[in-house]
């Protein structure tokens, strides 16, 4: 016999309630794929024993992710709209796409660096990304953050050097973890790293990314002629608080200026100071001449201007150009006396004479070049100033190792009269 049950009176329950939890836990879910592969991108260990730190008995990061539920509670709607992909595998990898970018995200909010977790979730999520076709360069390059990409966001909110160096002997900070992953960047992220240190005004950073060949690439005909190992430039930047707010030095160290002027006729220095990007750059005039103004095809000159989104300023600046120190003279041998005596080809510095200076200042604002727009800079020939001699090979100024070594004395306003920085 059939007993049909009918419903209680008073029973609040609906007749189309979803299944209790007790049901659920042993059916698997709509939503378990998502689950399951959050929970593998997470604890999912790394090449060479690397494993994720939040298996350690540290307490978890509060990292959230992303990927929208598929419940099907939310509605019809959101449903059709997952329905919208050509395939399973295209939805999958889109929430794998959108964790990654909420992860990234997350490490950039909380600003969690120079610590394991950090290796440890960007190598899960590179994992992540290689098994569904994506590629994690070209994730971590889209400016997903604020209009801004996340290696943007990673310099603003870095703290001064000064408060890492006892961490970055343990792990990388979260900036080179970044860029690591992010590699080979192209053009418009790098020039979001350097608005970034400009924002910020990091010399010290700046300059280390200069060094990176991805940051800085070399240029073939520099390949060509130093070799793979090409001495990095030494650019050190001197605030002179006593001179003003506006002025400052900076000291450079050029390795085989001659060589490289000679063969790729140019070599551009970049630093930044007083909130501005500039560049120190030595250059053979090309030709044609673009205007009345430029200096004479084939002579050598110096040139200071401003880069990127640096305000327009005037500048009166002079660049001293230091004497080569003279080369050691070998001891004598106790076996036997030289025909003649050894001998230098550098002159000797002389203690009376000033080092040669240049000058270089405007009495109109130096402005950056834009699109469409070549912007304002100062230049001078060297032919006609003390810096003629730098174009021979024999000079007085370029020691045994190749090296120039100048400096640059600047004060931002219009000039005086007379010469403000002397």
């Amino acid at each position: 016999m059939i007993i049909e049950k009918h419903p209680l009176p008073d029973d609040p329950t609906p007749a189309d309630a979803p299944p209790s939890y007790d049901a659920l836990s042993d059916t698997p879910s709509a939503t378990g794929q998502t689950r399951d592969y959050k929970h593998g991108l997470i604890d999912h260990p790394g090449p060479s024993g690397l494993r994720s730190p939040l298996l350690s008995p540290s307490p978890p990061l509060p990292l959230k992710s992303p990927t929208p539920s598929t419940s099907s509670s939310k509605g019809k709607a959101r449903a059709t709209n997952w329905f919208n992909f050509s395939s399973a595998e295209a939805r999958t990898a889109r929430e794998v796409r959108n964790t990654v970018l909420g992860l990234v995200r997350d490490l950039i909010q909380e600003h969690i660096t120079n610590s394991p977790a950090t290796a440890g979730i960007l190598q899960s999520c590179a994992e992540a990304c290689s098994s569904h076709s994506l590629s994690l360069s070209s994730i971590l390059q889209e400016k997903s953050i604020e209009n801004h990409t996340p290696l943007y966001w990673a310099i603003v909110k870095r703290p001064p050097d000064e408060h890492q160096e006892q961490e970055v002997a343990q792990c990388p900070d979260l900036l080179t973890a970044l860029i690591s992953y992010a590699t080979p960047l192209n053009r418009e992220t790098i020039t979001e790293v350097r608005l970034a240190c400009l924002a910020t005004s990091d010399q010290a950073l700046f300059q280390r990314l200069r060094l990176s060949p991805e940051f800085a690439p070399v240029s073939g005909i520099d390949q060509m002629l130093l070799g793979g190992t090409i001495p990095p430039e030494e650019v050190v930047l001197e605030d002179m608080a006593g001179e003003g707010g506006g002025a400052f030095a900076v000291n450079f160290v050029i390795p085989h200026f001659h060589k490289r002027m000679v063969v790729s006729k140019e070599i551009a220095l970049e630093f930044i100071a007083r909130s501005r990007m500039w560049r120190l750059s030595f250059f053979i005039a090309p030709e044609p001449r673009v205007s009345g103004m430029d200096p004479p095809a084939g002579s050598w000159c110096v040139a200071l201007s401003l880069v990127e989104a640096s305000p327009p300023t005037a500048i009166d600046s002079r660049l001293l150009i230091a004497e080569a120190k003279p080369t050691k003279l070998p001891e004598a041998s106790g076996s036997g006396e030289s025909s003649s005596p050894p001998r230098t080809p550098f002159r000797l510095p002389s203690k009376s004479k000033p080092a040669p200076s240049i000058r270089l200042r405007s009495t109109q604002p130096l402005e950056a070049a834009r699109r469409g727009y070549r912007g304002k800079s100062v230049v001078v020939s060297l032919e006609d100033s003390v810096g003629a001699n730098l174009q021979y090979g024999n000079n007085p100024y370029i020691g045994p190792d190749e090296k120039l070594r100048v400096r640059l004395e600047a004060r931002l306003g219009k000039p005086d009269a007379e010469c403000i920085i002397c």
